[in-house]
């Protein structure tokens, strides 16, 4: 069966359903991370650029378990296909935070970061009918809305800056930004990522622990050295993970965050103790977050919180525990939440587009 229109110049003259039928949508991942915003555009995915060593290991083992062989390149030049309907990407987001000013006092430089300026080139070169870049809401305090459409003139832009929970997802402190531009001349109507909604319902620790699988929970083991001292101790001896959760059980029982009761500080940057009944708070690729029962948030611990589905894998070698659970934190915590690329996907599927 041929489609016969001698008045359809271009894809832009075609309906929609025919678009879809005869030109499936072609995603490109810039800064995808391992792929939370990917995964739900796995059959449409052309390939994922990115830059950073992180995400990155020798034989991209945690990349292959849930992607196959779809390219998981570092640079632009590396992307075969050039025509791109869907750019999806989370750039480097520490120059923003306000976790890593408290570290090093200072924030960084957005103009100059490397990952941020490889997702506005990839816009410029690929043109995508739809990009989409998730990151922290204090970006548009360095970079403001205005520039980023005199940058991007082809572009009507919307800007989201919500708590994730307006998603869907448990973490109601977890603030991020999702900036969508739709080019001007294409048929898609910006109108369609105008409203946030919730794809599916938050829930507290007590639901959340009923879907983590207690066998491939892997954390650090109990004599596991960990960055932590007892305030008290003045020669500073670093404690053991049991060590740790037998503080949190006993003499520190009432606190959810670490103490430290010095004169610059109370508690432990960073350091916390999620409650039983509560909404976990926002976590990061660190093994110093704990659950309500004072052990350290495991992988699927870190999987529930963040909205993955069970399907997506992470990778776990026992032979280099350290290592692997290093990565499985940055695979699920460094980027952006599951649910917003399912917010992104009901978008599309409305206007027919996927």
């Amino acid at each position: 069966m041929f489609y016969n229109n001698s008045k359809a110049n271009s894809l832009q003259d075609l309906p929609v359903y025919i678009i879809k039928f005869y030109f499936p949508m072609n995603v490109l991942g810039i800064c995808g991370a391992q792929g939370a915003l990917l995964f739900e555009f796995k059959e449409h995915l052309i390939a994922n650029v990115e830059p950073r060593a992180v995400f990155h290991s020798k034989k991209e083992e945690q990349w292959k378990l849930n992607f196959g062989n779809i390219p998981f390149v570092r640079s632009l030049e590396e992307v075969k296909n050039t025509q791109i309907d869907l750019i999806l990407g989370s750039p480097s987001c520490g120059h923003s935070s306000v976790f890593s000013y408290s570290r090093k006092k200072s924030l960084g430089k957005p103009r100059e970061d490397v990952t941020l300026n490889l997702y506005l080139s990839s816009i410029k070169k690929f043109k995508p009918s739809i990009f989409i870049l998730e990151n922290l809401p204090k970006l548009l305090d360095f970079i403001p809305i205005r520039e980023w459409e005199h940058n991007l003139p082809d572009y009507k832009l919307i800007v989201h800056c919500h708590s994730v929970s307006v998603f869907g997802n448990s973490q109601q402190s977890r603030k991020r930004m999702v900036l969508i531009g739709v080019r001007k001349d294409s048929r898609v109507n910006p109108d369609l990522f105008t409203h946030t909604f919730q794809v599916t319902k938050p829930k507290n620790l007590c639901e959340l622990k009923k879907e983590v699988r207690r066998d491939i929970n892997y954390r650090e083991a109990d004599d596991k050295k960990l960055a932590m001292y007892h305030y008290a101790d003045k020669s500073k001896t670093t404690l053991t993970v049991a060590q740790v959760r037998k503080l949190w059980k006993t003499e520190f029982k009432n606190d959810y965050k670490w103490p430290m009761r010095t004169q610059k500080m109370k508690t432990l940057p960073g350091v916390y103790r999620n409650r039983k009944r509560s909404y976990p708070l926002t976590v990061r690729p660190s093994s110093r977050q704990f659950n309500p029962h004072g052990r350290i948030i495991g992988l699927e611990e870190y999987r529930v919180i963040m909205g993955f589905p069970k399907n997506f894998k992470v990778y776990f070698d026992k032979a280099n525990p350290t290592y692997w659970l290093n990565k499985g934190r940055n695979t699920l915590t460094k980027g952006t939440v599951y649910e917003i690329s399912l917010w992104i996907k009901t978008c599309l599927k409305k206007a027919n587009l996927i």
